[in-house]
């Protein structure tokens, strides 16, 4: 009983995300953009967890792919969730500036 219970406390738990670096490194000043990203998840049945837990971690990556090297700052987290006829479903969105570390 108690490995079954810790076995679904497991499924529970989401990704710890660094977001951003903590090197001591000054902001640069060169030119900045918005990026922006998001990842969905789904909960069956309101139990049962569909890409719930990592959405954070998949979200902040694709954050990283479009600054393409740049400094992300500024990083902003925006949660929805919307009602399913099953379930529920889960949004986390990011929205950061991406300034070019080198002109």
């Amino acid at each position: 009983m108690v490995c079954a219970l810790a076995l679904l406390a497991s499924g529970c738990s989401g990704v710890p995300v660094d977001l951003g670096d903590r090197t001591g490194v000054a902001v640069p000043s060169g030119p900045s953009r918005d990026i922006k990203a998001g990842a969905c998840g789904f909960q069956l049945l309101l139990f049962i967890p569909i890409s719930v837990n990592g959405r954070l971690q998949r979200a902040y990556a694709d954050l990283q792919e479009q600054a393409h090297g740049d400094y992300i700052t500024d990083v902003r987290v925006q949660e929805r969730w919307t009602y399913g006829f099953v379930g529920t479903g889960y949004c986390t969105e990011l929205t950061a500036r991406a300034i070019a570390a080198h002109s």
